[in-house]
């Protein structure tokens, strides 16, 4: 499957070299790279996405599916809401665990 997604990041790499300023191929490169666990250079090119125009708010649609492939693999954006619906929960455990402290130190 590695194979596929080097061959992939090497097709987007060569459509970058001619057209840079399209923030879509940076950001399906970036997807690629990420499939290919080399975060570094996903977070890079998110970032050159962005910095090009794309709005994280509302993150292009793009099936990366391979037809080779039988498991479904979650989209970035579906990631990302997960990890910050997680992030969400956290900060309001550690809230509600604060707030439980300090009305423990004032009865105390």
């Amino acid at each position: 499957m590695s194979n596929n997604f080097n061959k992939q990041i090497a097709s987007l790499t060569d459509e970058i070299s001619k057209r840079g300023d399209v923030y879509e191929l940076y950001y399906q490169r970036g997807y690629f790279y990420f499939l290919s666990d080399d975060n570094e250079k996903a977070k890079d090119d998110y970032i050159k996405a962005i910095s090009l125009g794309l709005d994280p708010t509302e993150l292009p649609y793009y099936p990366f599916s391979n037809s080779n492939s039988k498991r479904r693999e979650f989209l970035l954006p579906e990631k990302i809401m997960v990890f910050l619906l997680l992030i969400m929960i956290i900060v309001a455990l550690l809230f509600q665990i604060y707030s439980f402290l300090i009305k423990l130190k004032g009865s105390i």
